[in-house]
């Protein structure tokens, strides 16, 4: 979270203009890279700085001078910005203050993590396929059905003409089909549902429950390769193609072992915590009133 911070502060002052208003040469101290008022920043701060970013930001920052100069202009800029709003007294206001503590608390929550809490960041293969193993109906799936569809909307509460021009419409699409003309094609070109028309109407694999009634009876009941009736659905009129299905079964290992690690390892995270917290209520006195 910190890393963020930092590395977010940069790229949002990247945006202001200006160039670095570094200390006079002459009247600056060896360690003392710029100054701002009374304020300054040392090579000892933009040290400690570039260790909270990611360890490429610091290959670059160590090579790349331009890039340290850039640093320092940003922390001038931020300095300049934050003396304003000391000399505003906006750090007196009620609901900044809050705000400051807030992010205090946040910080030190994070640190005080970081030095109590040792957190994995991966786990042995062996024990993820163990979990695997032993939780097995976690990773059962029913019958899957890849399908395409043509949708004609009907608005709820049209008046019967509008339903009638929509059923014209998708019985004449019916037609077209039934002389050989491209589902894809005719779903680009009359399809009303946007998130599916670029895709040719193709709504991927669904199984049961996903869908509303009336559309996954007919799709589940219509065979590969073929496409259903008009459906009717509180959307309107449909045309679907079954693309494919695949029977109930296990979802292999290899799509689920990522799913499975990060799951067991927000659990030792949790674990750690909860036992921290403990520790932390026998040290210091907690009332409830």
């Amino acid at each position: 979270m910190k890393k963020m911070t930092c590395v977010s502060l940069i790229f949002f002052f990247c945006c202001l203009i200006g160039s670095p208003v570094l200390a006079d040469q002459d009247s600056k101290a060896p360690d003392i890279l710029a100054k701002v008022g009374d304020t300054t920043f040392t090579s000892e701060q933009f040290a400690a700085m570039a260790k909270t970013m990611p360890p490429q930001i610091q290959v670059m920052l160590e090579s790349n001078p331009v890039m340290k100069e850039e640093l320092i202009n940003r922390w001038i800029q931020l300095t300049l910005l934050v003396l304003e709003a000391e000399a505003m007294k906006l750090d007196q206001d009620p609901t900044v203050k809050t705000k400051i503590d807030d992010l205090r608390d946040r910080v030190l929550v994070d640190a005080v993590i970081d030095k109590r809490i040792s957190r994995s960041t991966s786990l042995p293969e062996e024990k993820i396929k163990e979990y695997y193993d032993n939780h097995a109906s976690e990773f059962e799936k029913g019958e899957q059905v890849q399908a395409r569809h043509i949708l004609i909307r009907v608005e709820q509460n049209s008046p019967p003409e509008a339903d009638l021009k929509a059923k014209e419409t998708i019985d004449m699409i019916a037609g077209k089909l039934k002389k050989g003309e491209s589902f894809e094609a005719l779903a680009l070109e009359y399809s009303e549902d946007p998130g599916s028309k670029i895709n040719g109407g193709d709504l991927g694999y669904f199984g049961k429950g996903q869908m509303v009634k009336e559309f996954e009876e007919a799709a589940f009941a219509t065979k590969v390769n073929e496409v259903s009736e008009p459906v009717r659905t509180a959307f309107g009129y449909h045309l679907i193609m079954v693309i494919d299905k695949q029977a109930p079964g296990k979802v292999p290992f290899d799509d689920v072992k990522k799913q499975i690690e990060t799951t067991l390892l927000a659990e030792e995270d949790r674990v750690a915590l909860n036992d921290l917290i403990e520790e932390l209520k026998k040290k210091y006195e907690v009332k409830i009133y």
